[in-house]
């Protein structure tokens, strides 16, 4: 049956059975009357978003960043399709300013469907700022893209005030909202004393886990690449400290709120209940549970607030002080529970009580913050004695590699102890790069949950040390941390920038799972900065669309009628720019994550490969 027949059907019924209601009860004829209005809603629904205009196929060009490249970065593009040769041409003439051969390589691949190989075409030589687009003579062009020296600027700025957006306990307002995406305070829905935080993804819940990585991951930014930006209008901002800084304080102000006077640090300051998607507003949704303190919420805050101790020495002596008193009694609570791994139960998406080898990891990360921010021997001695290397696929939860990147900068670290941390890191460097080499976009990634950033996490944590310890001869580690972003921000099969609202790009995320934003119905929807969860090779079945929800329609991943979905579409396209929460939200986690390579490419194109270096 045709869609033009169903929805002629649908109306027929409804015509036919609204006579038979009125031989009725009252009470019977308006149950058949609403269930006759739901029928022709759902289908007036589902008409209006077919007519929407279609989504662009996968693979219908040449695939390339839209926010760009650096002048001296590797620029690479990918083709569905072999060819001769290409050009580069300025995006607004048309004139050719540079030429290019053949491919200069073919890439196998099982992620395309039909397309079983794709072709490499390389650019790098062109090192003059513009605006250009890519055209092969096999008929396909790339969307425009930008080469300069500033190119990650704006990306960077919208990606890292994300995290305003998403501030817990407190009004998010003009002029620092810069557009219509604002909302009273929400103070008064949290337990007495908590403040600060940042709402974890689509939902609304402050979660120990996530928080401390999202806050371990901006200040190794700041450790890493020293930026001295204060000027992202934040409600911070002009104060004499880097505004990633003061953003990260606003994580830390949770953590040292919620710490409980044994030292001890709860799992979660928790939303338990929502109302229908599209009611729920920061301000609107019924008071938080506070979480119960357990062993591993309680070294993940040591090690965060350790860190923090040390990135804050020298702009906040008064703050960093603060931050190691709040380790030191969360170590004596610890100590105290030498063997006890305790998580406790209130929103237990993330729990793990019992677990023994999280238990030894989040540990570790304890010791090696406090390490570093007291450099005792017994600090030292824990490490070393907890130490675990790093998986190539980091388990959720897991620390380890955290810890490594934290110790590695102790500045009198025993030498031994950290040729024991880089050999590992170095192994894990080159499989990063087998895996570039071997996908169709040149990403190291894998299609999870959250694939973009399980890329960004590879890319920070394995190939951004080497890269940073000798970018001249480690620069196939810094393209290949960069590799991640040029694929999240258009080479990738859809030739789609999984980051809403960045400026220059001509096809981008406007959809996405949150709560917040889908009841404040603001237009253009999104604010700028988003970053998706990707694609997703096993999309869940739950994750469906409800055309007859109320107050709005929920367009999950499958069963959208403006993006049909099957099990037989291409993995690297399995994503959808809706309401869809397997493939479309963002978490405090990778926003996190992209925040610090984005650190690490603005700081790649600005800088001058010494002479000889090779790209």
């Amino acid at each position: 049956m045709t869609r033009r027949q169903r929805l002629v059907v649908g109306v027929l019924l409804a015509a036919l059975i609204l006579p038979l209601g009125l031989l009725l009860s009252h009470r019977v004829r308006g149950r058949v009357k609403a269930f006759a209005v739901r029928v022709v809603d759902k289908l007036s629904r589902e008409k209006r978003r077919r007519q929407l205009p279609p989504e662009e196929p996968p693979l219908q060009g040449l695939s390339a960043s839209q926010v760009g490249y650096g002048p001296a970065m590797r620029k690479s593009f990918t083709s569905p399709r072999p060819f001769q040769s290409f050009v580069v041409e300025d995006a607004t003439s048309g004139a050719v300013v540079w030429r290019g051969g053949a491919a200069s390589r073919g890439v196998p691949t099982d992620l395309l469907g039909s397309v079983r190989t794709v072709w490499l075409g390389d650019f790098s030589p062109l090192h003059a700022p513009g605006r250009y687009r890519l055209r092969a003579d096999n008929g396909l062009t790339s969307r425009p893209f930008p080469i300069g020296a500033q190119v990650f600027d704006a990306p960077l700025r919208a990606v890292q005030r994300w995290f305003y957006y998403q501030r817990a306990f407190t009004a998010v307002e003009q002029p620092f909202s810069e557009g219509p995406w604002i909302h009273p305070s929400d103070a008064a829905k949290a337990p007495p004393g908590v403040e600060g935080g940042w709402h974890d993804a689509g939902d609304f819940s402050i979660y120990n886990n996530s928080l401390n990585e999202a806050v371990f991951w901006l200040l190794l930014a700041a450790a890493d690449f020293h930026p001295r930006d204060d000027d992202m209008h934040l409600p911070e901002s002009r104060n004499g400290v880097p505004d990633l800084l003061d953003e990260a304080r606003w994580g830390l102000k949770w953590l040292l709120s919620v710490q409980a006077k044994d030292g001890g640090f709860p799992n979660s300051t928790c939303q338990q209940s929502y109302g229908a998607y599209g009611t729920n507003t920061p301000q609107g949704v019924p008071p938080y549970h506070a979480g119960e303190v357990g062993t591993l919420a309680t070294a993940r805050g040591v090690g965060t607030l350790a860190f923090a101790a040390w990135a804050f020495r020298e702009v906040d002596p008064a703050f960093s002080r603060r931050c190691l008193e709040a380790a030191r009694r969360g170590m004596q609570f610890l100590d105290l529970r030498p063997t006890e791994n305790s998580d406790g139960p209130s929103c237990p998406i993330a729990r793990r009580d019992g677990d023994a080898e999280v238990g030894r990891q989040v540990r570790l990360y304890a010791a090696a913050g406090m390490a570093l921010a007291t450099d005792e021997r017994r600090f030292h001695e824990a490490f070393a004695e907890l130490y675990t290397e790093p998986r190539y696929d980091l388990p959720m939860l897991h620390l380890d590699g955290h810890a490594s990147l934290i110790y590695l900068h102790v500045a009198d670290a025993d030498p031994r102890t950290r040729a024991r941390i880089l050999a590992p890191l170095e192994r894990l460097a080159a499989e990063a790069r087998r895996d570039g080499a071997t996908h169709p976009f040149g990403t190291a990634m894998r299609y999870w949950w959250g694939s973009l950033g399980g890329a960004f996490t590879r890319a920070a944590m394995f190939s951004a040390p080497r890269c940073l310890a000798d970018p001249d001869r480690a620069v196939d580690d810094c393209e290949q941390a960069v590799a991640s972003l040029h694929y999240a921000f258009g080479r990738n099969s859809l030739r789609f920038c999984y980051v809403s609202g960045i400026p220059g790009v001509e096809r981008g995320a406007s959809g996405g799972f949150n709560h917040w934003l889908a009841a404040l119905d603001a237009h253009p929807r999104n604010f700028p900065g988003i970053v998706a969860g990707g694609p997703n090779i096993y999309p869940d079945q739950a994750d469906r669309s409800y055309p007859h929800a109320r107050p709005r329609p929920v367009w999950g991943y499958w069963a959208d009628p403006a993006m049909p979905r099957d099990g037989d579409r291409p993995v690297d396209a399995r994503y959808t720019d809706n309401d869809s929460w397997c493939t479309n939200e963002p978490t405090v986690g990778w926003q996190s994550e992209a925040v610090y390579v984005l650190q690490m490419a603005r700081w790649l194109a600005a800088r001058r490969p010494s002479p000889g270096a090779s790209r």
